[in-house]
């Protein structure tokens, strides 16, 4: 069996990536309920919200979900006293560089001990390596493609040094929406797959239109990377508010652009997703948008990514050397 759906308990080997605004309860149970694991994205969200989408969850699906938190300190009392209490079955940490291995095996300790299994997402080898001999049990890798917070190397480039170095299994993300993607990682060694930009077009998810829209109007060159000034990169929609984003970087020293550029950015996620605001909001899609063209149901997104998968590896080894 799959060891990612052997330890997620799952059917399929696809984790819908956390996404602020976009990852609530309706499309994490139809990911869930279509075999994946839907994953909310809570990780900086209120302790009453977060309460209420577990629940949520739980009143659309019985299969496992997952619920994201970013590996800081100052996030993780609150958000382990609801998982004490609720016990999500899966906790996915969500990394930024650096990782505390003390942190790490402190808090891994305590959701292991609540019942949970824990999937870490990294973008860096070295924190791969702590979160693993911390005691995760899943390993997602994500490349400079993916949507949102990004950092310098691709995912052809992370996921063959993860699956070298580590004996847990690991999950590819970043440049991922179809049958083609899924085969490369499986090449690469990658036991599973993470998706996050091919669900922000998912019928089931309550995003404002606009962003539908805008996903899916996409080409290969509408993504942008702002915020290096601030050491948290992220790749977004080019639109007005990026411009504004890259100009205040251009034009100041790092720690003056990133003093300027923290109030521009503040809220930005919550006027696209939410108000669907083009012009001076964030839309934090991949590359891999290019490659996303309709809305579809979240079943059919994971099944038609499996089917094509299926389909390229049957005939590889007909390709001619």
């Amino acid at each position: 069996m799959n060891r990612v759906c052997e330890i997620l308990g799952i059917e399929k080997p696809v984790i819908q990536g956390p996404m602020a605004w976009i990852s609530t309860a309706p499309l994490v149970s139809a990911v869930s309920n279509a075999g994946g694991l839907g994953v909310l994205g809570v990780g900086f969200a209120p302790e009453p919200f977060i309460r209420e989408q577990i629940e949520a969850t739980r009143s659309m699906t019985d299969k496992p979900f997952g619920m994201n938190v970013i590996m800081l300190p100052e996030n993780l009392e609150h958000v382990t006293k609801i998982v004490v209490d609720m016990k999500p079955p899966v906790m996915y940490a969500d990394t930024i560089a650096g990782l505390d291995p003390a942190l790490c095996k402190k808090y891994f300790d305590i959701w292991h001990e609540a019942g949970c299994k824990i999937v870490v997402k990294a973008s860096f080898i070295a924190d791969a390596k702590i979160a693993a001999e911390a005691g995760c049990d899943v390993m997602i890798v994500k490349g400079w493609e993916g949507g949102g917070h990004v950092t310098f190397e691709a995912t052809t480039v992370l996921v063959p040094q993860a699956v070298d170095l580590l004996d847990i299994p690991v999950v590819a993300s970043g440049g991922l929406a179809d049958g083609r993607g899924f085969a490369a990682a499986i090449a690469m060694g990658a036991e599973g797959f993470e998706m996050g930009t091919a669900f922000m077009a998912a019928s089931e998810n309550v995003v404002h239109p606009n962003v539908k829209k805008a996903v899916i109007e996409a080409g290969d060159m509408s993504t942008v990377i702002t915020g290096y000034c601030t050491d948290e990169p992220c790749r977004q929609i080019k639109n007005k508010l990026a411009d504004e984003m890259i100009a205040i970087e251009d034009n100041n020293t790092k720690e003056k652009a990133a003093e300027l550029l923290r109030p521009v950015a503040e809220s930005s996620l919550k006027k696209a997703m939410m108000e669907g605001d083009m012009v001076g909001g964030a839309v934090m899609a991949g590359q891999i948008t290019a490659l996303v063209n309709e809305e579809r149901p979240a079943l059919q997104i994971i099944d038609d990514a499996i089917a094509g998968a299926k389909e390229i590896l049957a005939h590889v080894n007909e390709f001619q050397f």
